[in-house]
């Protein structure tokens, strides 16, 4: 394995060296309209969002960054950076996401990415590091998405795959010179590679634009998201995924663990030249089966709404921007006992709110050959329980200052460096929160946030044929919250503080143009994740390489992505190691006039491996094995 570190390593090397000066491009996630990014910002090119079939395959070529759960689509595609975020159970935790400059997240920090059309989206940039300096609580990283501009353009897409894979596309786009309106809708099927891992949903979503001159712009945007089934096979135990690695959990299919969701969120955006507003409220209706009896299903009705403001300027060597920002998140949760599948009796009934407001500051100084940025952001959060059971009432209230401070160094035309000090700041979510290990109702009142701070040493390369960037970093973080399992209460997930995590770890990423054919990407991070006990953090991988090659045959396009995975742990005590491994994916696409064809094969190897490992879960039943070999093919026609 240290050899294979060494030769990524000079492989990387060499390609600094015939690197070529690229056009100047303003990175949108690090919020200040600067020409520099004295931050670890990956940015994802329009052309590789036409080959994938999910944002998270988009992803994995994000070094520091890993993607679980893609197959699991009760528990929805799971995200961490450089560690942060791995403790999710589903979804995504402690990782800002944005669509178009405005929140997917939720105030207390939960993201799903099920009601996002990867059709409709034009690029994607990531910051790998901590970032409540610019995006407040629960920014361990950021995801930036960004809409693809609207065309005069109808299309119909059908996709159809192994394992019962099944979706269909029409879109239909109108631009004028005043506005621009487009229309998507959206449905896909899938039987599942394991048994009991079926689901089906539905998305729609209009955008429409209004242009009153070349400086103000409004946009509208109104999506809707309905999923009547998402199975959830469960966990299994090593024994059993030797037995048979298709089959779920008995106690899932006993219980008839899944979850439907229904979800509306309407956008508004309205830009000048220096100043950007939004405004947005989502609307989202979960109803889950969970695999035991006490407390085992759950009616959650979600309501989150906010707003902000951002004012852009910028006077001789300076340039600045300021903003506030408010959001609500209004959590009403009800648990029922779970009769094997059936409703039973009410266990829980309670509201749960989170209350965040948050203002901050950037600034950017042009000093000789130095450009200095500082930020700072001041965030104060309300978190109330009303229990309409017993008399378990609460509020709490926690607040939090995050300044960052970067130096950013031209050491020549092609070559630049920089140094950052940041900090992350996150709350525990009214999720984690609500799971009170007492079994009570109630918060659990042990439970506090985590704090990190953190340095980071970058190098950017811009030469012959060549893009590069080589990062160093280091983040302490205090409280690190993990989920864990009890004896008592078998398959539901309570979450602790486990004390102070060092982070450690060297990224490296390469774009190499061979010809005018042939591109290939290259990523390698490296990293140690350890507790105060020297454990290191869980289903967090110490090594992650990747390499994608694209290559051009006339009209024909042909892609072909290579992932390595490095070992990692399934519980907190590293008392179970889980297998590194090399998946393989390949994908064509060929144009016909009107009709665009394309074609994949995902884990072309047929590798054994697992989607998904839940942390900690008690009785061993950490795996979820991710699907052999399948094969899709998709067309696309032009009307």
């Amino acid at each position: 394995m240290h050899k294979l570190q060494y030769i990524i390593l000079f492989l990387s090397v060499t390609c600094f060296g015939q690197i070529q000066q690229l056009d100047e491009v303003v990175l949108q996630a690090q919020r200040i309209q600067s020409s520099i990014n004295p931050v670890s910002i990956t940015p994802i090119a329009p052309d590789s969002l036409r080959l994938k079939q999910e944002i998270g395959e988009l992803l994995q070529s994000v070094p520091g960054l890993f993607v679980s759960s893609q197959q699991n689509f009760s528990q929805d595609t799971r995200i961490s950076i450089r560690g942060f975020g791995t403790r999710a159970t589903f979804g995504i935790r402690g990782i800002k996401v944005l669509l178009d400059g405005v929140p997917v997240s939720t105030p207390d920090g939960q993201t799903q990415l099920d009601h996002i059309s990867l059709s409709t989206l034009g690029k994607i940039e990531v910051i790998r590091g901590l970032a409540s300096g610019l995006y407040g609580n629960a920014s361990g990283g950021v995801i930036l998405l960004k809409s693809a501009a609207i065309k005069n353009e109808q299309l119909l897409a059908a996709s159809v795959g192994g394992f019962g894979t099944r979706h269909f596309l029409g879109s239909y786009g109108k631009r004028k010179e005043k506005q621009k309106f487009r229309a998507v809708v959206e449905h896909k099927k899938y039987t599942g590679y394991r048994k009991w891992s079926a689901y089906e949903n539905t998305l729609i979503n209009l955008s429409n634009t209004f242009t009153f001159s070349s400086k103000r712009r409004l946009s509208l945007d109104y999506a809707y998201f309905n999923s009547p089934k998402a199975l959830d096979a469960g966990g299994l135990t090593l024994s059993e995924v030797n037995q048979d690695r298709r089959q779920a959990r008995q106690r899932n299919l006993d219980y008839k663990a899944g979850e439907k969701v229904g979800q509306h969120q309407f956008t508004a955006r309205w830009q000048t030249k220096k100043w950007t507003a939004y405004g947005f409220y989502t609307q989202r209706n979960l109803d889950a089966r969970l695999p035991f009896e006490n407390s085992g299903q759950i009616d959650l009705n979600r309501n989150y709404y906010g707003l902000g403001v951002q004012h852009d300027g910028r006077q001789g060597k300076w340039l600045w921007q300021y903003g506030v920002e408010a959001a609500a998140q209004l959590d009403r949760r009800i648990r029922f006992n779970n009769n094997l599948g059936e409703k039973g009796s009410v266990t829980l009934n309670q509201r749960e709110g989170f209350y965040s407001l948050g203002a901050y500051g950037i600034a950017e100084l042009l000093v000789s050959d130095w450009r200095i940025r500082a930020s700072l952001r001041a965030d104060t959060h309300q978190i109330k329980l009303n229990d309409f059971i017993n008399t378990n009432s609460a509020t709490r209230n926690l607040a939090a200052f995050s300044p960052s401070i970067a130096a950013f160094y031209s050491i020549s035309k092609n070559i630049n460096t920089y140094i950052r000090w940041s900090t992350g700041f996150e709350t525990p979510s009214l999720n984690e929160l609500s799971a009170n290990p007492s079994g009570a109702a109630g918060f659990n009142q042990l439970l506090e946030p985590q704090r990190s701070q953190e340095t980071e040493l970058g190098f950017q390369f811009t030469l012959d044929s060549v893009d590069g960037t080589l990062t160093l970093f280091t983040t302490k973080t205090q409280d690190e919250i993990l989920p864990y399992e009890l004896d008592a209460f078998p398959g539901q997930n309570f979450y602790r503080n486990i004390g102070e995590v060092n982070r450690k770890g060297i990224e490296i990423t390469t774009v190499i143009k061979m010809t005018k054919a042939i591109s290939a990407n290259l990523a390698y991070t490296y990293g140690t994740f350890t507790a105060r006990d020297d454990k290191e953090l869980p289903n967090v991988p110490n090594q992650q390489f990747s390499m994608g090659l694209i290559h051009l045959f006339g009209a024909t396009r042909l892609a072909v992505d290579v992932r390595h995975i490095g070992k990692r742990f399934a519980d907190s005590n590293n008392t179970v190691e889980i297998p590194k491994f090399w998946p393989v994916d390949m994908y064509a696409q060929r144009r016909f006039g009107q009709v665009t064809g394309s074609a994949g094969i995902t884990n072309l190897t047929n590798a054994y491996f697992y989607d998904n490992i839940r942390i900690n879960a008690f009785g061993g039943r950490y795996y979820e094995p991710a699907a052999t070999r399948q094969l899709f093919i998709r067309l696309r026609l032009q009307l």
